[in-house]
């Protein structure tokens, strides 16, 4: 691993004490004078590829993109399958992960997440299905797909068990799939009735297939928190990243990244660390 060290100047440009402390500490990264990004574009508006200009977009670029300006640092975008993201991260591909990943408990224990956004898994179907679906709880027994690592197992499972199996109905079915570009290609092939994701990206899948997608209901939860994955041997790097998180927080860049792609709901109040119990 290299090592740069963050200029003074820079740092004092930071404006923010707890940020500008870190002038004279070393920051450990991957490859010198870069910010590599471990990112699975295909979760809009989160991140995706533009079609128009065939370069990785969304909220979570745009995030890493104003954090590494404030290192000083060159951003770099390494694409990586979801399931693929921890492991690259341990074994030096990158120097974060910023895509979309919930902080849970279990991810603490092999890497440290500063927290950045929140979210709730979020049912819907297909237009032409949604006479199907008057009230959330006709998804009790109906088949669900979900990306099957990460939170929306435990989440949906929970959901199912308080307001389908303690009133008597049929379980929801849980599908468990790679990501959900795949839920939806299953639920339009028939495979599956209704998919399960994330409250931040409805209102895209919205705007792009007005025609295609309703939403059933609100959240199922709201308690699914984003972060920003680090290494646990890396805290500078990590406490220097939540320490501008805050700043962008303080100063309004945070907000106008949010305005961008319709994330207002989604704002926290402070980037912590592990801050998911």
């Amino acid at each position: 691993m290299k090592i740069t060290k963050l200029g003074l100047t820079a740092m004092i440009a930071m404006a923010l004490t707890t940020v500008a402390g870190y002038a004279e500490t070393a920051i450990s990264v991957v490859s010198e004078g870069e910010f590599r990004v471990l990112n699975n574009p295909i979760y809009p508006p989160m991140e995706f590829v533009n079609e128009k200009t065939g370069e990785i977009d969304g909220f979570d670029v745009d995030l890493a993109k104003a954090i590494a300006k404030r290192l000083n640092l060159k951003p770099v975008f390494v694409k990586t399958s979801f399931s693929d993201l921890q492991n690259s991260l341990q074994t030096g591909r990158g120097d974060v992960i910023i895509s979309g990943m919930s902080d849970t408990i279990a991810r603490q224990g092999t890497m440290d997440m500063v927290d950045y956004i929140v979210s709730g898994p979020t049912f819907f179907t297909l237009k032409a299905n949604k006479d199907q679906f008057p009230a959330q709880t006709d998804v009790c027994g109906k088949s669900v797909a979900g990306a099957r690592t990460g939170t929306m197992p435990r989440d949906v499972g929970k959901w199912s068990d308080e307001n389908c199996v303690a009133s008597g109905k049929d379980a929801v079915k849980f599908e468990g799939v790679a990501d959900s570009n795949a839920a939806r290609l299953g639920m339009k092939q028939g495979r599956y009735e209704v998919v399960v994701q994330g409250s931040e990206t409805l209102s895209w899948l919205v705007q792009i297939e007005p025609e295609s997608y309703t939403i059933i209901g609100d959240p199922i939860l709201n308690n699914d928190v984003f972060g920003i994955g680090f290494k646990k041997d890396n805290p500078q790097l990590r406490d220097a990243v939540a320490a501008i998180v805050n700043q962008m927080i303080e100063d309004g860049e945070y907000a106008n990244l949010l305005d961008k792609w319709n994330l207002k709901t989604n704002a926290i109040e402070k980037a912590v660390v592990n801050g998911v119990k």
